[in-house]
């Protein structure tokens, strides 16, 4: 199968395409309307198909230094319907695919593995040291296809989330109770000594519009804190770093102080690590997986 670039000067409508070849365009010549309609589109039947408006595509990509110069759509051969798309994060020496899929009805045709080979050769082309990437667990198509481009798994990541529900018991007594701005929620999750996923990197943080924390100091000494994206309905990007103390009597506290100030909101945290000493604790104070991403990379 022969692939044709078309340049970004040349007409969407139609540019004479051989009949039965597949057209790879940058995703930065679609509108952002055009690019959620077909994302949508390509998650009909996903595991988890996590259908997205055109503003919440923005804040992923804005939050997630996405480049659509070096991300992807592929066409048919009419140059006007779009059959799948693949995305590219760029941040300093590293890159992440993510957002790939074709519709339902043109798979078996390789455009997978051909957008596949153009972000692995944007990110080589912009010497990237690695690229990373997450599949939904028992995705095995998807699976098999990153392992045949040479990625290699890395670990396995919690997706959780707390209904809104009052505590189960009466939150820990504490010494302090702090609230923090966006720089102070910054300047903590600066203190993190994991490594952490391309979602939860300080990178995604800096890019996100309103960020706030809590810091809860517990008697005898043991303190730590919460960092979160407060929403109307739902608490974001909820983590939480243990600073002293028992790392799940912790996190534990932490949690039930942060969800007795805001018992009514929907609240989740995304891609922890399945081994991570604090899970116990969000369990403690009322989260539950819902499903797991197996983090993928390829080095160059």
């Amino acid at each position: 199968m022969t692939i044709r670039p078309i340049q970004q000067s040349q007409s969407r409508a139609y540019v004479e395409p051989h009949v039965g070849e597949p057209i790879m365009r940058p995703a930065s010549d679609f509108t952002i309307d055009e690019l959620t309609d077909i994302y949508n589109q390509t998650r009909t039947d996903y595991i988890i198909p996590m259908p997205m408006t055109p503003a919440r595509l923005q804040e992923y990509i804005d939050v997630y230094d996405v480049n659509l110069s070096a991300s992807c759509v592929m066409m048919e051969d009419d140059g006007r319907t779009m059959l799948g798309l693949g995305m590219l994060g760029v941040r300093a020496d590293r890159a992440w695919i993510t957002r790939l899929g074709v519709l339902p009805t043109t798979r078996k045709r390789g455009l997978g593995h051909i957008m596949m080979d153009h972000m692995i050769g944007e990110a080589r082309a912009r010497d990237m040291a690695e690229v990373w990437l997450e599949v939904i667990k028992d995705n095995e198509p998807a699976y098999k296809l990153f392992c045949k481009k040479g990625f290699v798994q890395t670990r396995e990541l919690l997706v959780a989330r707390r209904p809104p529900s009052a505590l189960a018991t009466r939150p820990q007594d504490f010494l302090q109770l702090e609230a923090v701005d966006d720089f102070g929620a910054l300047d903590l999750l600066r203190r993190r000594r994991e490594r952490a996923n391309w979602l939860n990197e300080i990178e995604s943080f800096y890019n996100v519009r309103q960020l706030t924390g809590l810091v809860v100091t517990l008697p005898h000494g043991s303190w730590g804190w919460a960092v979160f994206e407060p929403g109307a309905l739902q608490l974001r990007r909820v983590l939480v770093g243990v600073e002293r103390g028992d790392v799940v009597g912790v996190t534990t506290a932490v949690l039930q102080q942060l969800h007795a100030m805001s018992p009514m909101q929907d609240a989740i945290v995304e891609n922890l690590d399945e081994h991570d000493p604090r899970w116990p604790g969000y369990e403690a104070a009322g989260y539950f997986e819902t499903f797991r991403r197996i983090e993928m990379v390829l080095q160059f």
